[in-house]
């Protein structure tokens, strides 16, 4: 039987074993179906990047690295899941409108 996609060939998957732990953890959230909801549902209220990490740090227990920043110049952030967040404060989270008691 042939195989489908590349998620049974082991050397899709050989850089896992290079990452570190905050790496190894961002690698498995950002394909979590409930992260993805969650980044969507933020994303669809219009909150900017720095409630959205806040929101997503609240919830998921993130922790957003720092970068320096040429001063004048804004960079554009993103907490998409195919690429690496920021920092953020958790102070004023917004909700994410799930009923869970943890957010």
């Amino acid at each position: 039987m042939p195989e489908q996609g590349t998620w049974r060939i082991s050397t899709a998957y050989d850089y896992v074993n290079e990452l570190d732990a905050p790496d190894l953890a961002w690698e498995f959230l950002r394909r979590n179906p409930e992260y993805q909801q969650d980044y969507n549902r933020l994303k669809q209220r219009g909150f900017g990047e720095d409630q959205a990490a806040a929101a997503l740090s609240a919830k998921w227990g993130l922790s957003f690295r720092g970068r320096p920043r040429t001063p004048g110049a804004r960079r554009e952030r993103s907490l998409v899941a195919d690429s690496r967040s920021l920092d953020a404060d958790p102070a004023g989270a917004p909700d994410l409108g799930c009923t869970c008691t943890c957010c």
